[in-house]
């Protein structure tokens, strides 16, 4: 019924962190500017020993195994998933009693 699926992969690199004195977004912005430049000769000249991170970053999501849609807590997606839930709930109520 629900099922965890990987919906996006994304690579992320973490420069090491600024000293800027003025800490406005534009100041943060043009000194990262000037680190992608500076990143980019890194990659062709590797002997470079700056400190990078890089990841790679996976999205989950929880969806209905029938369908696809993004998981509710209580299913409206499709005629086979509130079904099974209601199936599954009854069953829940029944041990209660």
């Amino acid at each position: 019924m629900k099922t965890k699926v990987l919906i996006d992969v994304t690579i992320s690199c973490d420069p090491p962190h600024p000293y800027i004195r003025q800490r406005s977004m534009e100041a943060l912005a043009k000194y990262y500017e000037g680190w992608v430049r500076d990143f980019h000769d890194f990659i062709r000249d590797h002997r470079s020993q700056d400190p990078v991170s890089l990841n790679v970053e996976r999205k989950y999501q929880d969806q209905c195994s029938f369908c696809g849609y993004p998981w509710e807590e209580k299913p409206e997606c499709c005629d086979e998933a509130i079904a099974e839930w209601e199936k599954e709930h009854e069953t829940t109520k029944e041990e209660v009693k």
